[in-house]
């Protein structure tokens, strides 16, 4: 089994937001506008979004260079109006801090 070296892993966040069914589509529009942001920022590596067949969950993977450079995009002024619009979207949400261990890449 392949396994990515722990000094090549990158700092992953994979977020779970709850929303409600009729507000899925909004929130992937907000989400979405939020991430060409977010993917322009100073190590971020990708993004990903995941949308659950039952219109209840928007599931999110982002990738950074360093937990720095997350921190550091979390903290930008210039998103606080965008967090907060997220906010009044969603449920909750499940922040899940990790690294990436194993990936089967068919490329």
């Amino acid at each position: 089994m392949a396994r990515i070296p722990a000094d090549k892993a990158h700092f992953t966040m994979v977020n779970i937001f709850d929303t409600n069914p009729e507000h899925q589509e909004r929130l992937f529009e907000v989400m979405s506008k939020g991430a060409d942001v977010m993917g322009a920022h100073k190590g971020n590596v990708g993004v990903a979004m995941h949308l659950s067949h039952d219109g209840k969950r928007l599931i999110t993977i982002t990738e950074w260079e360093s937990k720095e450079d997350f921190e550091d995009m979390r903290a930008r002024s210039d998103l606080q109006s965008y967090f907060k619009e997220v906010s009044g979207i969603i449920t909750s949400v499940d922040p899940n801090p990790c690294r990436l261990a194993y990936l089967h890449d068919q490329a």
